[in-house]
């Protein structure tokens, strides 16, 4: 099959500004430049809103990245040095550098096999094996929706609320997304989302939201945002905190890509279903468990092995198939984490090196898809003639 022609892109960040109508967001930056409000202004106040609507939850607090969006809950619980914070190592570095920020110690857990999420049982055996050093305190767990895929959060907090500990769920990528009827936001003690360009809803530039049902929490995050600002005087701050304000450009383009989410979320889950059911068994393919429903920020495969992940790599770019592999080293190995690398993770190290990511986004023709299919099918058959 001949590559078609029309646009193949791994993520689609300019469409939905077509879609919407780039007047709107020129309106929208022009009433900012006439009202001068141009950090924590209106639109960021009537993002918090709109945002804890669409999610069902009491609030939102918006930031300036995923980033501070991870680090801003982890403050208001108080993590500090010497607390235990269970982490994903099969993510992007940021789950575990906002607690190892704070001075806390990442606790890395490995993935499910089948959903590549945080393995509720190697959570439980981490756990097991932190109080038997006794050294640190059971602090909180971050679980990570890899690619837009909610985690067994029932399991989860069942064990962390056991152990006495809070749980964060890091939705970077999964906000949209739905565990057993409850959107993401919703789901975990607190919830942590970002913006950044490439995410299912997203801004141009850096962006990040928390979503909480505690007033307190609310307003400890409110008050770290602002380097530990005082709501009665501005000059007295009273805890450490952050410069992580959200400027009111980044928000006002967040507010008009919300007009189109829910349409975007649909039509992506139609792209995943083409995948599904068209690309050969000889991929794996990532599982969404019962009554839940992935925000599909990327769509993932895994091969046999390394060689064969890195010869499709180079097969789909010289067939103009744009393609990436998300996350060739767990965050446990990588060079400023290695003092934390004690345990053993054999489904991580092995999706590392096998999984592929290929063009996901709302916007992706029915032709792009069929010769994404072909190609991927293409390869998959000669690995399969070869074995045979």
């Amino acid at each position: 099959m001949n590559k078609p022609n029309c646009p193949i892109n791994l993520f689609d960040v300019q469409s939905s500004q077509k879609v919407i109508g780039q007047e709107k967001f020129l309106k929208a930056f022009e009433t900012i430049l006439t009202h001068g409000g141009y950090c924590q202004g209106p639109e960021t106040k009537e993002l918090d809103s709109k945002l804890a609507a669409f999610s069902k939850s009491k609030h939102c607090v918006t930031c300036s990245s995923g980033t501070d969006s991870l680090i801003l809950p982890l403050m208001a619980w108080n993590v500090k040095e010497g607390d235990a914070v269970f982490v994903s190592s099969f993510t992007f570095v940021a789950s575990a550098e906002a607690p190892a920020i704070l001075g806390a110690t990442p606790v890395f857990v490995d993935s499910d096999p089948e959903t590549w999420d945080m393995d509720p049982k190697d959570l439980e055996r981490a756990i097991e094996n932190v109080k038997k050093e006794g050294k640190l305190n059971l602090k909180a767990v971050i679980a990570v929706d890899i690619f837009g895929n909610p985690c067994d959060y029932d399991e989860i907090k069942r064990i962390a609320h056991a152990n006495g500990m809070k749980v964060l769920s890091d939705a970077a990528q999964a906000y949209g997304s739905e565990y057993k009827g409850v959107r993401a936001g919703n789901i975990a003690d607190m919830t942590s989302t970002s913006f950044y360009p490439t995410k299912p809803l997203a801004c141009y530039g850096d962006g990040g939201a928390v979503f909480t049902n505690s007033d307190e929490e609310r307003d400890l995050m409110v008050s770290c945002r602002v380097h530990g600002m005082s709501p009665e005087d501005h000059y007295d701050n009273v805890r450490m905190g952050l410069n992580a304000r959200m400027d009111s450009f980044q928000a006002a383009v967040v507010l008009q890509k919300l007009t189109v989410f829910e349409q975007e979320l649909i039509d992506r889950e139609k792209v995943a279903q083409r995948y599904n059911n068209e690309l050969s068994s000889y991929f794996g393919k990532q599982k969404v468990l019962d009554n839940c429903k992935s925000a599909r920020a990327l769509y993932t495969v895994t091969c046999a092995n390394n060689d064969d992940r890195d010869e499709l790599m180079v097969f789909l770019k010289e067939n103009g198939i744009p393609c990436g592999a998300y996350y060739p080293r767990p965050v446990n190995t990588q060079t400023a984490y290695q003092k934390w690398n004690t345990r053993s993770l054999p489904v991580c190290e092995k999706l590392s090196k096998t999984v592929l990511s290929i063009p996901m986004h709302p916007y992706l023709s029915a032709e792009a898809q069929d010769y994404v299919i072909s190609k991927m099918n293409e390869f998959a058959a000669k690995k399969s003639s070869k074995a045979a």
